[in-house]
């Protein structure tokens, strides 16, 4: 990279999950009173995100501006080439570089916080603590002078979200002590350090969303207030930050998706065992692993990726190469043709093909189909389900569309789609490649 004009310093701050219509909608009741008045002095607009919706693959293009063909994050768990193992892909699995890797070979000092999927912690110009999943806080923090600060501080990974199972009251009291914990980190990291670029993200916004959006939406007399609350609660954090903020800082705000309300979890893998297309080697399948290779036609990983068992591909495959457009095109109409059977509505939006979503050398391991939900229908790659339609604990889901965008930042217009954001990011910071 080379520098273009003047060097700036930028803040970055992730609202994992928050969307673009709840911020219209709570500053309109005057909730949010910091993010109000912050969005009139910038630019505030919806933005897309990555296919499939899940936050692995999200952030991981937010850090480095590129598809999953490119980076290889697909999920949060991925087929062993050549095998049917499962694997769990992490940071250092990631196969393109992170803009603050970018603005620590220019010499900028760089502070990044809980972003997800940047376990474990590897080197960095300045400080990084992983976010989600990150299972050893001190594997989790580089250098070690800032893991022995976090760890007298008594910082949390993340929220405890089993405990949405158990007991909302209890994760709620969980939400509200990991995000006063995070934010001690995050103003100590932002004072301390003479940083270029700030990234500190805010996770347990879609951990509240899972377990209690409906009740959100649905005017829950007890838990939508204190659905509200949180956010209130948010609001003051992040205007603590932005006051904090050195001038002449240009400031960015994101989310890496959309929420909306579930109506019913579908479950493929029951749809493609029930249509002859796949088949187990046992009675009580758990994974992939369990697939029966010679009777096995196609295959589904969360959330809506679905496989051909391909010949030459997959160890064992029976699909032929030339076969796979016709199966491809079968599985297309099977899951445009998905309706729910209580109200008739379509479950899917649209099926895309691997070539419509993504291109590089990490194109190899995409998944053949996604099936792109509609509003409310939640795929899911269990192996284990009875039937095909369901629900589980959670309450909320992912969207594709209405993430959020904002910045105070001068340039070309706000990008459209999350792996745009890099550019915009370095441009204000007054470098380019």
């Amino acid at each position: 990279m080379t520098g273009t004009g003047a060097s700036r310093r930028i803040a970055v701050i992730g609202l994992d999950g928050t969307p673009f219509s709840f911020l219209q909608r709570e500053i309109g009741a005057g909730n949010l009173p910091n993010m109000a008045g912050l969005f009139a002095r910038g630019r505030f607009g919806p933005m897309e995100t990555e296919i499939p919706t899940v936050s692995s693959a999200a952030w991981a293009s937010f850090m480095t501006g590129k598809n999953p063909g490119e980076h290889g994050i697909y999920g949060f768990t991925d087929r062993k080439p050549g095998t049917y193992e499962l694997y769990f892909p992490n940071y250092s699995t990631l196969k393109a570089e992170p803009v603050w890797e970018r603005l620590g070979r220019q010499g900028k000092r760089c502070c990044v916080i809980n972003v997800p999927s940047t376990y474990p912690a590897r080197p960095l110009n300045g400080i990084l603590v992983s976010g989600f999943v990150a299972p050893n806080l001190q594997r989790a923090v580089y250098p070690a002078e800032a893991y022995e600060y976090l760890r007298k501080a008594g910082y949390r990974i993340d929220v405890d979200a089993s405990l949405g199972r158990e007991s909302i009251d209890a994760l709620l009291e969980d939400l509200h002590l990991t995000l006063d914990r995070r934010q001690e980190a995050f103003l100590h990291f932002q004072a301390q350090e003479d940083w270029d670029l700030f990234a500190p993200v805010f996770t347990g916004t879609d951990r509240l969303h899972h377990f209690l959006w409906r009740r959100y939406e649905e005017g829950d007399p007890t838990y939508a207030p204190e659905f509200v609350r949180f956010y209130q609660r948010l609001d003051e954090k992040v205007g603590e930050l932005v006051e904090a903020l050195r001038p002449g800082t240009d400031l960015f705000m994101l989310s890496d998706h959309g929420f909306c309300s579930i109506k019913k979890e579908i479950y493929l893998n029951k749809l493609l065992r029930d249509r002859g297309l796949l088949e187990f080697t046992v009675e009580d399948p758990v994974t992939i692993a369990d697939i029966d290779p010679s009777r096995t036609k196609a295959y589904c990983l969360d959330p809506g990726r679905v496989y051909l068992n391909l010949a030459g591909r997959e160890p064992g495959g029976i699909v032929k190469p030339e076969d796979a457009g016709r199966i491809l095109d079968e599985l297309t109409g099977m899951l445009l043709g998905l309706k729910d059977p209580d109200s008739g509505e379509a479950m899917v939006e649209r099926v895309a093909r691997a070539e419509e979503l993504y291109h590089g050398p990490a194109a190899g391991t995409a998944p053949d189909l996604v099936a792109v939900p509609n509003r409310g229908f939640d795929f899911k790659g269990s192996m284990r389900s009875p039937g095909w339609i369901g629900r589980g604990h959670l309450e909320g889901m992912h969207t594709y569309d209405d993430a959020f965008f904002f910045t105070t930042a001068d340039g070309h217009s706000p990008p459209a789609h999350i792996r745009d954001v890099v550019a915009f990011m370095l441009e204000a910071a007054g470098v380019r490649e």
